[in-house]
């Protein structure tokens, strides 16, 4: 005969049921739980559920804001992605345009420019060597007061110049100035009419700033520095004015050399 714990096996007979005693009662070790042990379980496996609930929250919230995130993130980079081949699109078209069309003709409008500044320039060059010489040119002076007489004879006889000294230029640092003296013979219309041509002399352009015409013609750069003036008086045989006598001296302006420096 086999004999167990609990149970007794014999030949032929009738198997008994094992005794539901304490020391049956146990964990799997056969070791027997008290009362504040069982207490103990309970209570770490409320703790347990507890934390797992918070866990749980906490993971949940986790990917809630990383679903979140991940929207906004992918949904602008989305629209990004879809808006840039149309983007990509009109940017070529814009570098083509500026290709094809604007650098074209911003070049052409800087070349019609460049020519009309350089055309300008010539022009204001050329006009300065006439109203601000670099060379004395004695017989141009003379010839230039030789134009006014026929000036202003044409218009209000009668006048003329009598007698023209030029003396030697003096340097005033910068320019020289030649002063010359002049005698002339014109009644006191013609006389202004003199004064308005120096008055001109020296300028470029008709009018104000932002005139582009040039002055035709171009009067050398003078100014008068003294001016006597003597009366003739009525002719008693003819019963004419005599006109008047002009003692003018005036300053005729040019540019120094480099050695006249």
């Amino acid at each position: 005969m086999i004999s167990f714990k609990g149970i007794k096996l014999g030949g032929v007979g009738k198997a008994e049921a094992p005794k539901d005693d304490a020391d049956s009662k146990g964990n799997i070790f056969g070791q027997s739980l008290n009362v504040g042990q069982m207490k103990k379980s309970k209570k770490e496996a409320y703790i347990e559920s507890k934390n797992q609930k918070k866990a749980y929250v906490s993971l949940g919230l986790s990917l809630v804001v990383l679903m979140l995130y991940s929207v906004f993130f992918f949904y602008e980079n989305t629209v990004a992605y879809i808006k840039a081949p149309g983007q990509i699109r009109e940017l070529n078209e814009e570098i083509t345009e500026y290709e094809e069309v604007i650098i074209p003709e911003l070049e052409t409008t800087r070349e019609l420019h460049k020519a009309a500044y350089d055309e300008e320039y010539e022009e204001i060059i050329t006009a300065l060597a006439t109203v601000f010489p670099d060379e004395v040119d004695k017989l141009g002076i003379v010839r230039l007061f030789e134009s006014f007489a026929t000036e202003v004879d044409a218009s209000f006889p009668p006048f003329e110049f009598t007698s023209i000294n030029l003396q030697a230029p003096q340097n005033r640092g910068g320019h020289l100035v030649i002063p010359v003296s002049t005698s002339i013979h014109s009644s006191l219309a013609g006389f202004d009419k003199f004064l308005t041509l120096v008055e001109q002399s020296g300028h470029i352009y008709e009018g104000g700033e932002g005139d582009k015409e040039i002055v035709d013609p171009l009067i050398r750069l003078m100014s008068v520095s003294s001016i006597s003036i003597k009366y003739r008086g009525v002719d008693p045989n003819t019963g004419k004015d005599g006109g008047v006598d002009f003692s003018v001296k005036v300053n005729i302006y040019t540019r120094p050399t480099s050695t006249q420096v």
